[in-house]
């Protein structure tokens, strides 16, 4: 699986169908792997194994990483020119969750 879908209730996440999912959590490669997604504020397309976001995430981190900007799609992650880390302009497949 790619993307946990998962709902905020309580104080506390919760693992869920993708129907009733308020957040998804994801594993990118790269200094911040863990990310908790709120689905207030971005579009999923439901589908865990092929996950697509938008709009695009950026993270930053200091001092772990200035800058990690990424765009989802189809279960991969592209991290955009502007990531302050190796990875910028490449494409990898997202880790399982």
């Amino acid at each position: 699986m790619k993307a946990q879908p998962m709902r905020f209730e309580g104080g506390t996440y919760h693992p869920c169908e993708a129907n009733l999912a308020t957040h998804i959590i994801l594993n990118m490669p790269g200094p911040i792997p863990t990310r908790i997604i709120p689905l207030d504020r971005w579009t999923w397309n439901g589908d865990t194994e092929k996950p697509t976001l938008n709009p695009s995430i950026l993270s930053q981190c200091p001092p772990i990483c200035e800058c990690c900007h990424t765009l989802v799609t189809d279960g991969k992650v592209r991290f955009l020119n502007d990531c302050s880390h190796e990875l910028a302009g490449q494409t990898l497949d997202l880790l399982d969750v």
